[in-house]
């Protein structure tokens, strides 16, 4: 079969891009994304709008954090860490994708984005830390 790293990187690179390409359409399409899940009464959309916007936004640069850690070489070779990003992104991938075509509450946005983008950008920042600082593993 070979080793881990030829499984569990693509998996990562790709997963990683399905959920980041599912929260850009958010990110484009945030006016309609809100018509849809507040249906017929839209009172409070400018507000809900802001903050889908905030959060999609958010998103992406824990994104970036992750795509600069992943190519850096921080967390590449970490085994468990992938396996954990390939899981998060999966499901955040599928998450999202529903929210924006099942038309969910607004108020699912934020738990999406806390459990599938804010953990994982922590967890890279977190693992970035014990290596560059703590020097956990050699890093070179």
């Amino acid at each position: 079969m070979g080793r881990v790293e030829e499984v569990t990187l693509p998996a990562r690179f790709m997963l990683t891009a399905a959920h980041l390409i599912a929260t850009l359409t958010i990110v484009y399409d945030v006016s309609e994304t809100t018509k849809r899940a507040m249906g017929h009464d839209l009172t409070g959309y400018s507000s809900e709008r802001r903050t889908l916007e905030a959060l999609a936004w958010t998103s992406v640069a824990c994104f970036i954090v992750e795509i600069l850690g992943m190519f850096s070489g921080v967390s590449l070779f970490m085994p468990s860490a992938n396996v954990c990003y390939i899981f998060c992104h999966f499901f955040g991938a599928i998450f999202v994708t529903l929210f924006c075509v099942l038309e969910w509450d607004l108020d699912v946005f934020p738990w999406l984005f806390a459990l599938f983008s804010f953990v994982p950008a922590i967890a890279e920042m977190l693992i970035a830390f014990l290596v560059l600082q703590m020097n956990i593993m050699q890093y070179k």
